[in-house]
């Protein structure tokens, strides 16, 4: 679903995620799963502007004002990164 899906969706998706045990990561949770730390705190900044804007990267969900990101997608995405790395 890489064109983000109608609400109903997205809805759907997201309870999936809890019933199979799938959670949603944060943008500084999602730094920390990939190692984007400086001095040992989330470099959200940094995740924001060079990860999550790739269009490879999954897209998010968006709750109100915040984005959320499934786990499972990242850890995918990070594997095909690892496996295939690009030019950045």
């Amino acid at each position: 679903m890489t064109d983000g899906g109608t609400n109903d969706q997205r809805l759907v998706v997201a309870l999936t995620a809890l019933v199979v045990g799938d959670c949603w990561l944060c943008a500084d949770a999602c730094a920390v799963y990939l190692g984007l730390l400086t001095k040992g705190v989330p470099n959200r900044r940094g995740f924001l502007e060079r990860v999550a804007n790739r269009s490879s990267f999954p897209k998010p969900l968006v709750v109100g004002n915040e984005k959320k990101w499934k786990k499972s997608e990242v850890a995918l995405w990070a594997e095909d990164e690892r496996r295939h790395p690009t030019d950045r």
